[in-house]
């Protein structure tokens, strides 16, 4: 599927090392179990879903004994779908599928930076580059910085610990002044290492006890990205406008700006703003 959307029987027959009839044949009957797709209006070519897709990642994954089986699916998102496995020594994980391309693969490639050199990036590698990114991403924050830990990556799939809590959305904190400090703490860790989360809100931290994880990692960015400071103010002020919405908290930008570790003058960088706009 990388120079087509669908691929020749011919293809398919050269790639597999099988007769046509016998490629054909076996084309057929995953067709009919709707894993893959058929078209004959041009030519005779077959194309993969990411249903197809997931059971070549979770294959490989249950070959390296990182997965026994498959559970519930426990999280959808318009980029990832999540499942709930079992791992080797029955310990949980979490399966994220990325999902990159399925409704808007344009908007996709033009806000991911590791999309943005594959003119002719199909979907199905678009989410296999997605997962690739996020993973190295994860193993590259962890465990200075809490995250789920993540365990193993196979194609558009990261497995990676299940983690049991809620979203910071969902809960009712007691101490809401502790946990922004820590949730403060763990962008910090992150800035150190020289990461950005770029799409952080309520909805990506997961409370557990007085125990907090971030999730969803697709988006970062390293601290020398040219958008890094506003990306970096766009996270802090989603879980600002958060806590004081909910929890009527008074924490300005510049107070988490400077905990964090980014010494920025925000009342100078507006005025640099207008006098741009100005002239």
């Amino acid at each position: 599927m990388r120079t087509h959307e669908w691929v020749p029987l011919a293809d398919v027959a050269r790639i597999s090392g099988l007769a046509p009839d016998k490629a054909e044949y076996r084309l057929r009957f995953l067709s009919n179990l709707k894993v893959v797709s058929r078209e004959t209006i041009h030519y005779l070519g077959y194309q993969m879903d990411f249903e197809a897709y997931d059971i070549l990642a979770l294959s490989d994954l249950a070959d390296r004994n990182v997965v026994a089986s498959i559970g519930d699916r426990i999280g959808v998102g318009k980029e990832s779908v999540v499942y709930e496995a079992l791992g080797k020594g029955s310990n949980t994980l979490a399966i994220k599928f990325h999902r990159e391309g399925r409704t808007s693969f344009k908007h996709v490639r033009r806000v991911r930076e590791h999309l943005k050199d594959g003119s002719r990036c199909a979907w199905i590698h678009a989410a296999r580059r997605a997962a690739r990114y996020e993973f190295s991403v994860m193993t590259g924050l962890y465990p200075q910085v809490s995250i789920p830990r993540p365990v193993a990556l196979s194609r558009h799939a990261i497995a990676m610990e299940l983690i049991h809590g809620n979203q910071l959305n969902q809960v009712n904190l007691s101490n809401p002044n502790e946990c922004l400090d820590i949730i403060l703490d763990e962008v910090r860790a992150a800035y150190i290492l020289g990461v950005i989360h770029a799409d952080l809100s309520e909805y990506n931290v997961i409370v557990r006890g007085e125990e907090i994880k971030i999730i969803d990692w697709p988006q970062a960015i390293k601290i020398d990205h040219p958008n890094a400071s506003e990306l970096l103010e766009r996270d802090l002020t989603n879980i600002l406008r958060f806590f004081a919405r909910k929890y009527k908290i008074d924490y300005s930008l510049k107070e988490a700006l400077d905990k964090v570790g980014m010494k920025y003058e925000i009342e100078d960088r507006t005025k640099e703003k207008t006098a741009r706009e100005v002239s």
